[in-house]
């Protein structure tokens, strides 16, 4: 956002979005709805942590979408490997372990083409998605159905409205 002075009237030009208190509408910034977005590989998978470095979604928080698309496909000895994508506290108590995706969405055949885009929200939705994770913030941890992958690489975007914005 900018301004601009009229040297000869001494009048200012504003350039730029203008915020409102949102009662009559507007545009809106970026605090009212965020994105978080991981990157990993399969042999570092997300997880809960205690050292204050992982991304939290904040406590109650609620879940507008969950997207996970596949960079590289993912492989298994087993070849039936599915992946479960959730929210655990920082003390490893399971929010919900798989709330965003689920094993039934992140089926070994759906993430072991690169390109797809597994939503969440698809066929029975995740158990967090539109509505809230609750009064703790959750931590990120993609796990899979079996310890066996070989391959693969993805990045997960979740939407989310803070609490009372």
């Amino acid at each position: 956002m900018g301004f601009e002075l009229d040297s000869k009237r001494g009048v200012f030009n504003h350039y730029g979005v203008r915020t409102t208190d949102q009662k009559f509408g507007g545009n809106v910034d970026d605090e009212v709805i965020k994105f978080a977005v991981w990157t990993f590989d399969y042999d570092d998978l997300p997880t809960y942590g205690t050292s204050n470095l992982q991304m939290v979604i904040p406590a109650n928080a609620r879940i507008l979408s969950a997207k996970l698309e596949i960079i590289t496909g993912f492989t298994s000895t087993s070849t039936t490997t599915d992946l479960l994508v959730g929210l655990y506290t920082s003390a490893g108590v399971a929010i919900d372990a798989d709330g965003l995706i689920t094993a039934a969405q992140a089926t070994q055949t759906t993430i072991a083409t690169a390109g797809n885009v597994i939503d969440g929200a698809s066929g029975t939705p995740g158990a967090l998605i539109n509505v809230t994770i609750g009064a703790t913030a959750g931590e990120l941890v993609v796990a899979g159905s079996a310890a066996d992958l070989t391959a693969g690489r993805a990045r997960l975007i979740v939407e989310y409205i803070k609490a009372g914005i």
